[in-house]
């Protein structure tokens, strides 16, 4: 999906709500929305323990929207991907901090962590494309070192001892020195 997809798709989530929901957005499809030129996904990663909705209401919605919900591992379309607490990657939300706004309609509105809590879900990975996504949210709303290696102490118990995301928090202060241009 790019951007124009994505939003036709919560143009048609919130027609078909029965309720109010609260969706919070990571991963790719934030990076889309924030305008990353080129980025497309086949699937939107939803951080349900974060987001208020009816998950029932919000599965119907797509099912009438045309999308599915956490389909098969063998599928290969457009989907949506609710991401429960044993897979979710993600700090929890602090109470304050700001959370970014992508999209309202009148029953759905499409939240994103800040910034470092963003990078922190990153590195679990932090592959080409996620280097990319990164480099780009940079440009945008540079964070500190500080702030991201703050989040990466928030993250779920089993990713914040990862060594992985270890390895890739210092991975990634050396890019961010040569994203400064030191």
């Amino acid at each position: 999906m790019n951007r124009e997809e994505i939003i036709e798709l919560f143009e048609k989530l919130d027609r078909e709500l029965k309720s109010s929901a609260k969706l919070y957005l990571y991963g790719s499809g934030v990076f889309i929305l924030l305008g990353e030129i080129g980025r497309v996904s086949v699937d939107l990663d939803i951080a349900g323990p974060y987001s208020q909705a009816n998950m029932a209401d919000v599965r119907h919605a797509a099912e009438k929207a045309g999308i599915p919900v956490n389909p098969d591992e063998f599928y290969t379309g457009n989907h949506i991907e609710w991401v429960g607490p044993l897979l979710l990657c993600l700090p929890e939300p602090q109470a304050g901090a700001k959370t970014m706004l992508l999209w309202q309609g009148e029953k759905l509105e499409i939240l994103a962590p800040p910034p470092a809590d963003l990078v922190a879900s990153k590195l679990i990975r932090y592959d080409e494309s996620d280097r990319a996504d990164l480099q780009y949210l940079y440009s945008l709303y540079p964070w500190s070192w500080k702030e991201v290696s703050d989040a990466v102490g928030r993250l779920p118990g089993r990713f914040r001892q990862d060594p992985v995301v270890k390895e890739n928090l210092l991975n990634l202060k050396t890019d961010m020195e040569l994203w400064a241009g030191r």
